[in-house]
């Protein structure tokens, strides 16, 4: 078993090297095929673009004609050679190659001088059957050529629209391999071809990142796949941030064939937000102190004798800057220009949950509203919950508030409409006049279409129904919580 073990070691790295040179030749022909397949193109259907890799090339019109010219010679000597009958089949390929390499024009010649060539050289030949055949030879390869040129042009389209808003677009196989030569990527990288061919691109990936742009597996029902990964520019030796997007095209089993990726540049846009974030942070951790140091203030500022009328005031004034402080903190940790409804109540209701949870209760579908909306529905929140506390359902021990919000399509946009309802409580009485905590709590529609607000007060308890309309834009969803 010892002495065996060198020799299949030796046999291992025989075979290392013949797969290696294996994929070495595959390589250098598929790019070979590429290449030529990517001149005829741009030779053949002449539609190309200068300022993308690849799509360059076309041949004037001497070029054409020369070709046309001499592919007709050629098929007009064979034939002679061969003679009737069989002579005459030797146009046929001279027309297609005139029709799709030289145009309507060119080709329109070429048929011209095979019809005459027909009559002279092959009069035993039924040449107006000739003229027939030839002439749908000519209109297909010049439909042909039709066809392949609005192909190209799609494909010049999208490639110049990509180069565009992107800085690389690459193709590779189902395991993300790259089988010829990308010079926008090439340039991006600081790589020459062959040196990123295969995953050797993946050198200049920063290896934290590998992992999550290599496919580890083939993949079914993909439409898309997203990352941001670190590249090392190649002037500053730097990592810069770039977004990759990739689309996989499947095959008829429905596995990814190839994948087709984008990469954009996002470092100075990831960089500010990184610094956005923390700037938020910092923001938020300012505002907790400064409630705090506000609250302190307003508790060392009362009177050593006892006296129920300030300690309300500061009650209801503390709970107030809570209420305020809660609502600016979500719109700072969410950093957009939306607060969600359940988060807002959710934080406004937290100090009085702690001794009234089991009566109190909130539910209804996710709801953004704008930041103006969603403060001033948190400080009418807070005096709906004080005002139960003080003469409403929560100063009775059975007493019970439930605060629901709904949102229902109609023709102007989505009408919301949240309702607190009290029960359990003394009967309530209407006041006289509005006070300070009507206005609170009429100013939360305010800033919305058709806002109005309701107060209801059957003997079973006090009810307020706040409603407004969002827009259609508005993000709402319709499942519930």
């Amino acid at each position: 078993m010892a002495l065996g073990a060198p020799a299949v070691r030796g046999h291992g790295r025989i075979q290392n090297v013949r797969e290696t040179g294996a994929k070495r030749v595959v390589g250098l022909l598929t790019a070979a095929w590429t290449g030529l397949r990517d001149r005829f193109a741009s030779s053949v259907l002449g539609t190309t673009s200068s300022d993308v890799p690849g799509l360059g090339g076309g041949l004037p019109f001497g070029a054409r004609a020369a070709i046309t010219a001499g592919t007709w010679a050629c098929a007009a000597a064979a034939g002679w050679l061969v003679g009737a009958p069989w002579g005459v089949f030797f146009l046929f390929p001279a027309l297609m190659v005139a029709g799709l390499w030289g145009g309507a024009i060119l080709a329109l010649v070429a048929f011209g001088a095979s019809l005459a060539l027909a009559a002279w050289l092959f009069a035993d030949v039924a040449w107006p059957w000739f003229a027939a055949v030839a002439a749908i030879q000519t209109l297909a390869a010049l439909l042909l050529r039709l066809l392949f040129r609005e192909s190209r042009r799609w494909g010049v389209r999208y490639r110049r629209l990509l180069s565009a808003i992107s800085s690389a677009v690459t193709v590779s196989d189902d395991r993300g391999r790259i089988g010829w030569p990308h010079p926008e990527l090439g340039r991006l990288i600081g790589l020459d071809w062959p040196v990123y061919r295969g995953r050797g691109w993946l050198s200049v990936v920063h290896p934290e990142d590998r992992d999550r742009i290599v496919p580890a597996g083939p993949f079914k029902d993909v439409a898309l796949q997203r990352a941001e990964i670190r590249l090392q520019d190649p002037g500053s030796g730097d990592w810069r941030w770039y977004a990759m997007q990739a689309v996989p095209l499947l095959d008829d089993r429905g596995e990814v064939e190839e994948w087709i990726s984008i990469l954009t540049d996002v470092h100075e846009r990831k960089l500010s937000r990184e610094q956005n974030d923390m700037m938020v942070g910092e923001a938020r951790h300012r505002l907790k102190n400064l409630m705090t140091i506000i609250d302190s203030l307003i508790k060392s500022s009362r009177p050593r004798e006892a006296d129920a009328a300030v300690d309300a005031f500061q009650k209801k004034l503390s709970g107030r800057l809570h209420a305020l402080s809660a609502a600016s903190d979500l719109a700072l940790a969410g950093n957009h220009t939306t607060m969600n409804v359940r988060e807002v109540v959710a934080a406004t209701l937290a100090p009085f949950l702690e001794t009234e949870s089991a009566r109190l209760a909130f539910d209804g579908p996710d709801l953004d509203l704008s930041q103006a909306t969603g403060g001033a529905l948190a400080l009418g929140v807070h005096e709906l919950t004080t005002n139960a506390i003080k003469h409403g359902a929560l100063s009775a021990p059975s007493g019970r508030v439930r605060f629901t919000w709904s949102v229902a399509a109609n023709g102007e946009g989505r009408r919301v409409e949240m309702v607190w309802q009290e029960s359990g409580g003394p009967p309530p009485q209407k006041p006289v006049k509005d006070g300070y905590g009507a206005r609170v709590i009429a100013f939360v529609p305010s800033r919305e279409r058709n806002g109005k607000v309701t107060n209801e007060y059957p003997p079973e308890g006090f009810i307020c129904r706040i409603a407004f309309t969002l827009p259609d834009t508005a993000d709402v969803a319709e499942a519930v919580g």
